[in-house]
């Protein structure tokens, strides 16, 4: 145990760094206490597409996992169905103050990476410098800015995976097992898979030297139990998040990412433009010169809408063609939004900036660090490096999306990259703590002028490389008469030298006092450790504020003014009295299926989600994108919206349920779907033989059927007939499990499946209630519960001896080389 000194000093140490996190995190975002919110992109998405559901919740008291609002209605949340059951949420909110915003989730990422440096013996003010430091990794403001809240939080625990794994490696078993079962379980928690699953191949890749060494030192009697521990510990705290992953896999396996109804060849020749498949999830790849923004910001222009200085040389074009066409000037608070990107991908909204003075520090750390880590660490890089190339690193790739599980469900490679600040800071928190502790390095001072020298020789190569054969253009940019052509490429080389110069600068900068602390000339860490974030501050601090600003913040009331009623909204909700869930609005005044906006007022045939269902991606392919009325009335589209903000009336529409007189039996899924072009679906509906069978038989359509109770997960009719009859609803089918269950005056009853998209049902003759609910229950919770409780229990214990409290029996004193 500690001394009872030496215990109250550290934690008083500790009490002040974690409120230096806080502090800082505030002071970035200090509009943020002035009640206002970040308006991002993707939060607006969010807050438009569930403004129904979060209406019910707060009337009824009840989620809905179904969201009528979009896309014809679909599931939601099932992503994190489950969760409820995993009792490590509570401390995913004592780690973030329960703050669901900026502050709260930069609070979150600082305090991390500070217990993960010193769950490695990191020295205190360094652990503190670097945690900060990392606070302001570039990647973090450019997902805030597009609104990726849920991934900036998945990322925050990351760190904690490396640190943990590390520790344990070094046979400390409890404190490294904590680490590592926090790290793994609330990570998966967060619902960010695609980056708990880039972590895990980059930790495989970072196992392997490490493997190597044990065997050529004949250390496998320590090394292969410590492996052991880590992969059990590490399954606990995915199985803490059981229930949470299974109904995640079954509503993956029925979206846009589970590989599909049709046969893949058909499908994707009907809906090449889709990008589906490869080329679909390869539509964000970064080319190897994107890659290097990590160390220079404007290597490829930075973001589509780049804020630079209106003195650039595009700037000049945009205000002088604003002049000339007497419209207002681009120009804000000295700066101008220009198209800066100019490689490959579709678009981009900024980097993954580490930082020049990080970039020098890894790579002296990795010289200073034993041969078999500094390998570790830089197979971690290179694999990350691979990821992020996606299409233009096809030979590694392609087999991982062919035969690795869950692979081929992720898009955009490139943020493969925001896993990266992770393991270069926990890299730099090993390696430069050799120098603070004054640690026996051999060759210190040669190490050192080498680090300097591949670090400054890498970006000069850079400059030289890019001023001699970048383009500086996008194949957009070929449309442009040559002159324009020639300013932006000028003004793009402008951006890329002027980032260059600055990036060689800052590792200079950082090369000296590192230098200073080498030599003697600085003798005390706290002054080495105030500089260093000095350093960093100037460093990335600027580049963050190209992204994120108090510009990006709003007043309350103003965000909401955006979801203000339009002329037509008012129009249709005039002639709807009912509510929302009577009728569909098929909205071509925006970009139909790939803005949310609209659902904010009415239930939408279109909407925006990456995650949508499969089956409705083909009807939007197949029929929808086509203009196919029939298909649009069987959805019960009773409202168009012109481009021009104008209402357009259908009456033609089907409504929200109707009786059909002939059903259309069909062998296959393409059959099924290219029916609707045929089908006369007022009257006759297509039923899948393999899978529902073709035994039932259609009635006469006589009698009535009406939807008289509407909820977004309830749904209430009653029928009128003298005679059995199958009856269509215009509700989206989806076969997941748990799926919606039926009821005919209160006897459950069995849906089927017509018309390729839309639930149908057997009803007798006479008067009935029909009932359908969507309410799952997640399957495997007692299995997330106990896994949870465990794991809690675990991380209790290690406080506990951490504290000083408890001695720690598992401590292996005999160290690995790690």
């Amino acid at each position: 145990m500690k001394k009872q000194g030496t215990f109250n000093k550290d934690l008083l140490y500790h009490f002040i760094s974690i409120a230096a996190i806080l502090l800082f995190s505030i002071l970035l975002f200090l509009p943020q206490l002035n009640g206002d919110r970040i308006v991002a992109g993707d939060i607006v998405s969010s807050d438009a597409k569930t403004k129904h559901i979060k209406d019910y919740l707060a009337d009824s008291g009840e989620r809905s996992y179904w969201n009528a609002a979009q896309f014809s209605g679909g599931p939601i949340y099932l992503l994190n169905l489950g969760q409820e059951s995993n009792l490590l949420a509570y401390v995913q909110k004592l780690f973030t103050l329960n703050n669901a915003g900026p502050i709260g989730m930069f609070f979150g990422i600082g305090l991390i990476m500070y217990l993960s440096l010193i769950a490695l013996r990191v020295n205190k003010w360094l652990s503190l410098v670097i945690s900060l430091a990392y606070m302001l990794s570039y990647v973090f403001f450019t997902l805030l800015d597009a609104g990726h809240f849920k991934k900036v939080n998945t990322l925050a625990f990351l760190p904690l995976i490396v640190s943990g794994l590390i520790v344990i490696l070094r046979n400390e078993y409890l404190k490294g097992g904590a680490a590592l079962v926090l790290g793994v379980a609330l990570s998966i928690y967060l619902g960010h898979i695609q980056m708990v699953y880039y972590t895990l191949i980059a930790l495989v890749g970072f196992g392997v030297p490490l493997l190597v060494f044990a065997v050529k030192e004949k250390r496998m009697n320590r090394f292969a139990p410590a492996i052991g521990i880590a992969v059990i510990i590490a399954m606990l705290g995915a199985a803490s998040n059981f229930a949470q992953l299974n109904s995640s896999q079954n509503f993956s396996n029925q979206t846009m990412r589970g590989g599909g109804v049709l046969p893949k060849k058909a499908a994707d020749e009907q809906i090449e433009k889709a990008g589906l498949s490869w080329a679909y999830a390869m539509s964000w790849s970064y080319e190897a010169k994107d890659f290097f923004n990590i160390v220079i910001p404007r290597i490829v222009g930075g973001g589509s809408q780049e804020n630079v200085e209106k003195e650039n040389t595009i700037a000049q074009l945009l205000i002088q063609n604003a002049k000339e066409n007497s419209k207002p000037s681009p120009v804000k608070k000295g700066k101008v939004a220009i198209p800066g990107y100019w490689s490959s991908m579709p678009f981009t909204s900024g980097g993954a900036y580490i930082g020049a003075a990080f970039f020098f520090l890894y790579i002296l750390s990795l010289i200073l660090m034993k041969k078999d880590l500094a390998l570790a660490f830089g197979i971690a890089f290179f694999l990350i490096f691979l990821l992020s190339l996606g299409e233009h690193a096809e030979w590694f790739n392609r087999p991982l999306y062919d035969y690795l599980p869950l692979f081929d469900k992720f898009r955009a490679p490139s943020s493969a990259v925001s896993i990266l600040p992770a393991f270069i800071a926990i890299a730099i928190g090993i390696g430069i703590n050799k120098i603070i502790q004054e640690d026996a390095v051999e060759n210190l001072n040669k190490k050192f002028y080498i680090a300097i020298g591949i670090a400054v020789g890498v970006l000069v190569l850079i400059l030289l490389a890019g001023m001699s054969s970048f383009t500086f253009l996008s194949a957009n940019d070929a449309n442009y008469p040559f002159e324009i052509q020639s300013i932006l490429q000028e003004g793009r080389l402008d951006l890329f030298k002027s980032d260059s110069y600055r990036s060689i600068g800052f590792v200079l900068a950082t090369a000296f006092l590192v230098g200073m602390m080498i030599f003697k000339k600085i003798k005390h860490p706290v002054v080495f450790a105030a500089v260093l974030f000095l350093i960093f501050t100037l460093d990335m601090l600027p580049i963050d504020r190209r992204t994120v600003t108090a510009e990006n913040f709003k007043n309350e009331n103003l965000y909401m003014q955006q979801f203000n009623p339009r002329p037509a909204d008012a129009q249709i909700s005039s002639l709807e009295p009912k509510g929302r869930g009577y009728y569909r609005v098929l909205d071509l005044s925006v970009n139909t299926f790939n803005d949310a906006k609209p659902a904010y007022h009415h239930n939408q045939i279109g909407g925006y989600d990456p995650t949508k269902l499969q089956r409705y991606q083909d009807i939007i392919d197949f029929h929808i994108a086509k203009n196919n009325m029939d298909v649009l009335n069987m959805l019960n589209t009773k409202y168009f919206i012109t481009k021009d903000g104008k209402v357009q009336t259908n009456p033609n529409a089907n409504g929200n349920a109707w009786f059909v007189n002939k059903l259309d039996f069909v062998e296959t899924d393409m059959d099924e779907v290219t029916a609707l072009n045929t089908i006369d679906n007022k009257n006759t509906a297509v039923v899948l033989t393999p899978e529902f069978g073709n035994k039932m038989k259609a009635g006469n359509a006589e009698g009535s059927i009406s939807l008289t109770q509407y909820e977004p997960n309830r749904l209430v009719y009653n029928s009128q007939s003298s005679s059995n009859q199958i009856a269509i609803f215009s509700e989206v089918w989806y076969g997941g499990n748990p799926d919606w269950k039926a009821f005919i005056d209160g006897v459950e009853v069995d849906l089927l499946r017509a018309n390729y998209i839309l639930k149908a049902m057997e009803v007798p003759s006479g008067n009935h209630e029909i009932i359908m609910e969507f309410k799952p229950k997640a399957e495997g919770a007692s299995i997330s519960l106990i896994a949870s409780i465990i794991s809690f229990i675990l991380i209790l214990y290690a406080v506990i001896v951490l504290l000083g409290l408890m001695a720690d029996p598992f401590l292996n004193k005999q160290e690995l080389s790690v």
